[in-house]
């Protein structure tokens, strides 16, 4: 009837309104006391009960009245659970009513700082393994967790002011403020013990060097102990003292690893400690070469997987679904599953997608709210928080009132080491903490920052260009395997007969294509690994059917599915501060398609065509969450990706004034950085222009090669590390 159409219109907007809440409001009143309807017609329970559900999904906002109202007219309803991660999560402490502004007696500093201690709840999570090393030697590893705030205070300060600022704002009003203390609000403030945590997984490799070393690792092996007392007796080594019951980190090497969205090499298995020539971390223990600002030795390693990565409370799909439930309600079922929610609505379709949609919207709001605390600036607070609970691990109030940080001054590491996105999060360390790592080595991972996305973008599909060329040079032979897999996926795709992966995904062409990434690793190793993935394209050299070892290869080779942040935070590495990234890597690929039909592998694969076909490289698409990958697939994690990819609030990641204050004026870092000439993810031209004099990095010492790829760390990392700790000191004349 038309009273209902016009009530469903009414409620419709009332959902995407500004000002819903209010209509809401009317709407009750209109369904309570129109004549059209009775206070118990089907229309109007139906219309009541999907605005009561639009409330509670909206977070139970609603006035004490209309609350009531909405009983008192479905007395038979029972109240809706508040829905997602977000509203389910209480408070991990309960804290007593206290002003932040009001000074605390000596009694509460020491009972906040017990609170601190549990707070953090450092674990190490199984008994320690030790390892022979070169030169008789033996490591010890430690897997450790500790809880931090899933929104660090002073990030939440910046986004409630990033809130308030106009888009015309200035840049000072934008700069980042530089944080001294990681956990200062929590000794100050009980209410900071509300923030929800997320854990973090972190191992330690140190030399055992003497008996009490090995004393110490026997003790820690004891398998009564549980995760926590192992972590208290970490600090405690027979015949030490109180005041020895930390690490020192003036002493440990921090090591941000590449990303977004994948977790740490483990020691030993994916770190080789064989010798100390054998890796970077090998250089670091064993080598003798590599030393802190007062030339000592450095006593361990903290390999981080950052958060949301390895074992760092990870992202992925299932976790998604536990806790954002809502995001998901649209996406497809398996036969046979059913209806999730709606079902009290009967046959009116309309009315349950409208319930649905209105549930995924909020789940979505919350969810890309989450994901955007997985990015750089979350990151190096991450590691403060590890750094200050390894330095002062038993948090204490003197009868002066200080803390143990505040009478020991700053601790910084020692050093830090960013491979790729994790120098990334190095320029940021020096963006927004006071006292970031002493020494700070860069390989391939300078940001360009002041370079537009889209920009950055341009110029990546060229270098991809360069090195598919490179590719082929290598490998002549598979110019023409690559056309055949592209014609035989292509004819798959028009023939509505795809093929599928044992994932689920389905190989298209363009997924295929995506084996490109491993382009920007040395021809010798990643090279030769693309050219076996192809050549087991087909069962054999005269058939042109596609294998299953080639699409278990596929499937091994691109883990998208098992690391979605890759996928849904990849571009917003690059967006610092305000802008949305809105799938900059698709818009650039189309306009150089446009421009250049070399770039159009539809175009290319044809047999008489003389171009080779170009792979893709380091790029993410929107065309990933359209059934070419399972678990990034459907309607949740699709619009999940929209979001992130129209979000235009991201706080800024870098400072150049702080970075130059670091580096230049206060002289807090020296860093050195070893920058790949042919580098195809992150671009030297960009690079140059910030280690410039008057630039962000203007004090960082440059080693500038085209002996290495991108992957120079891993092939050659003891030779490279070695090579910066010299820079970084004076001792080696480069750049001469």
């Amino acid at each position: 009837s038309k009273p209902i159409t016009s009530l469903l219109i009414l409620l419709h907007w009332a959902m995407v309104s500004y000002h819903r809440h209010r209509a809401l409001i009317a709407l009750f009143s209109l369904t309570n006391r129109s004549s059209a309807f009775s206070a118990t017609s089907t229309s109007a329970v139906r219309i009541n009960n999907l605005a009561r559900h639009y409330l509670f999904i909206r977070g139970g906002a609603t006035t004490s009245s209309t609350t009531s109202s909405i009983h008192n007219s479905n007395t038979n309803e029972e109240e809706e659970l508040r829905t997602g991660w977000l509203h389910n999560t209480e408070p991990k402490y309960a804290s007593p009513t206290s002003s932040s502004s009001a000074p605390l007696s000596l009694a509460m500093k020491r009972l906040m700082a017990d609170k601190m201690q549990k707070y953090r709840n450092h674990r190490i999570i199984t008994p320690p393994a030790a390892h022979p090393c070169g030169d008789a030697n033996r490591i010890m590893v430690t897997e450790h967790k500790i809880s931090i705030p899933l929104t660090h205070p002073d990030l939440k300060a910046a986004m409630m002011n990033n809130e308030q600022l106009s888009s015309t704002a200035s840049e000072e009003q934008r700069r980042i403020a530089p944080v001294e203390r990681i956990d200062g609000a929590f000794l100050t403030n009980n209410e900071a013990f509300d923030e929800p945590t997320i854990d973090v997984y972190f191992t330690i490799t140190e030399l055992l060097s003497n008996a009490q070393d090995e004393a110490h690792f026997h003790a820690l092996q004891n398998p009564n102990l549980s995760p926590s007392q192992r972590a208290a007796l970490y600090f405690q080594k027979e015949g030490s003292n109180d005041e020895d019951s930390s690490v020192d980190p003036s002493r440990m090497m921090l090591y941000l690893q590449g990303g977004p969205g994948f977790g740490c090499a483990s020691p030993v298995s994916g770190l080789s400690l064989a010798s100390s020539s054998s890796s970077w971390a090998a250089a670091v223990l064993l080598g003798g070469k590599v030393s802190n600002s007062d030339g000592k030795s450095f006593q361990r390693i903290v390999l981080m997987d950052q958060r949301g990565t390895g074992r760092s409370s990870a992202i992925c799909k299932q976790q998604l679904v536990k806790m954002f439930p809502d995001l998901f309600l649209l996406d497809k079922k398996k036969e046979g599953e059913g209806e999730i929610v709606g079902e009290e609505f009967g046959g009116d379709s309309d009315a349950r997608m409208m319930l649905l949609q209105a549930r995924q919207q909020k789940a979505l709001k919350e969810a890309t709210d989450y994901l955007s605390l997985f990015r750089a600036d979350s990151i190096v607070r991450d590691a403060e928080w590890i750094r200050e609970s390894l330095a002062n691990p038993f948090p204490s109030v003197n009868d002066d009132g200080n803390d143990d940080a505040a009478v020991n001054g700053p601790q910084p590491w020692g050093g830090a080491l960013g491979q790729s996105f994790g120098g990334f999060c190095l320029m940021t360390y020096l963006s927004s903490i006071q006292n970031p790592p002493e020494l700070v080595y860069f390989t391939g991972g300078i940001a360009p920052m002041n370079t537009p996305v889209r920009e950055v973008y341009d110029r990546l599909w060229l270098r991809v260009r360069e090195r598919s060329w490179k590719y082929y040079e290598q490998y002549p032979g598979d110019v023409a395997t690559v056309k055949k897999i592209v014609r035989k996926l292509l004819a798959h795709e028009n023939s509505a007969d795809p093929i599928i992966l044992p994932s689920g995904g389905i190989l298209t062409a363009r997924r295929f294509l995506q084996v490109g990434l491993a382009l920007g690793g040395s021809p010798g190793t990643s090279f030769a690994n693309m050219h076996s993935v192809i050549n087991s394209a087909f069962v054999d050299e005269d058939s042109d059917e596609i294998s299953n070892a080639f699409l278990k290869r596929i499937d091994y080779e691109q883990s998208f599915d098992d690391a979605p942040l890759y996928f849904l935070l990849h571009e917003s590495i690059y967006a610092d501060g305000e802008g949305a990234t809105q799938w900059a890597a698709n818009q650039s690929y189309e306009s150089h398609v446009e421009a250049n039909s070399e770039f159009d592998y539809r175009v290319t694969s044809e047999e008489d065509n003389s171009n080779p076909t170009l792979f893709f490289g380091e790029m993410v698409f929107p065309f990933m969450a359209h059934g070419d990958f399972s678990e990034l697939s459907n309607s949740g994690m699709r619009t999940l990706s929209e979001a992130l990819a129209e979000k235009s609030d991201w706080l800024p990641l870098f400072d150049e004034t702080n970075m130059r204050t670091a580096l230049v004026h206060k002289k807090k870092s020296r860093a050195a950085a070893a920058c790949y000439y042919d580098d195809m993810y992150v671009d030297f031209e960009c690079a140059m222009k910030l280690v410039q004099r008057g630039c962000p990095l203007e004090g960082v010492k440059v080693y500038v090669t085209n002996e290495y790829q991108h992957s120079g760390l891993r092939d050659d990392g003891a030779n490279i590390i070695n090579k910066l700790a010299a820079m970084s000191k004076n001792r080696l004349h480069v750049p001469s």
